[in-house]
């Protein structure tokens, strides 16, 4: 595989990646597409996250495509989200226009799909969006409530806060630990279409194994990749165990999480 295609879990974790073309594990909605637009790539490819609301699993596409990067995504049925080499083998279900102008078309792999974009000579794309990366305290007081777009944006400041993110809900392939960065007092993610081995859930054990409430919410109820859309309309599809004993189940709104949650914590 040419050194200049990487095969990553998440669009947060390159570091040296300006001319390169990369197949990421990431969910391929809006917040994905805003951190692949600082990178100087010449190609992206995302997991399409079973599309869901307002086609938010595949926005990016069209937000790259104005700035002229090729992007792509692939059938969440066929790759694991959260996982990059896995990924490479999966099958594409979207090409934006500067995709297809590259040669790259629906049905290709992955990594074949990169490939092209990457042989296409694109000049690199690097914006600056970092204010457009979106994190709210929606809720002050004992227990503070935050929407963030990315659970790449959890610091220490989240400490014992309820996060609703907009992230897709697998722990990546090569953590050993869950990934969030903070012990918050309950988390919601998106489930992400579910998908290939139910990868779009699977972060929910290793917040079991933390003692952290988590759920996630169902793509068709709200924008992947908007912790607003999360947090405001949002409808629950998969609980973990810690947040069942809570009494929160599938079907709840994601906003009778935040407070059912906040409840436990302050009694």
């Amino acid at each position: 595989m040419p050194r200049d295609i990487q095969l990553v879990d998440s669009i947060t974790q390159p570091k040296e990646s300006r001319g390169s073309a990369i197949v990421a594990g990431s969910h391929g909605g809006i917040s994905s597409g805003r951190y692949a637009a600082q990178l100087g790539l010449t190609g992206i490819v995302f997991n399409n996250a079973g599309i869901g609301k307002d086609d938010a699993g595949i926005e990016s596409l069209s937000y790259l495509e104005e700035l002229g990067l090729p992007a792509a995504t692939v059938d969440n049925q066929s790759a694991r989200i959260g996982d990059g080499v896995d990924m490479s083998r999966g099958e594409i279900s979207h090409v934006n226009s500067v995709a297809e102008d590259c040669g790259c078309e629906v049905g290709q792999s992955a990594l074949e799909c990169a490939a092209t974009m990457h042989d296409a000579d694109v000049e690199p794309v690097e914006e600056d969006v970092g204010s457009e990366m979106t994190q709210t305290r929606v809720e002050d007081g004992e227990v503070p409530v935050w929407t963030l777009d990315s659970i790449g944006l959890i610091s220490e400041e989240h400490e014992g806060a309820i996060t609703v993110t907009g992230s897709h809900g697998e722990r990546l392939a090569g953590e050993f630990d869950s990934y969030i960065q903070a012990d918050v007092a309950g988390i919601t993610l998106f489930d992400a279409g579910v998908g290939k081995d139910d990868a779009g859930i699977g972060r929910l054990r290793t917040m079991n194994d933390r003692g952290i409430p988590a759920a996630t919410v169902d793509v068709e109820s709200a924008r992947i990749g908007d912790s607003k859309s999360a947090l405001d309309g949002g409808v629950l599809s998969h609980v973990n165990d810690v947040a069942s004993d809570l009494g929160i189940e599938p079907g709840d709104s994601c906003s009778s999480f935040v407070e059912t949650v906040r409840a436990s914590v302050q009694r």
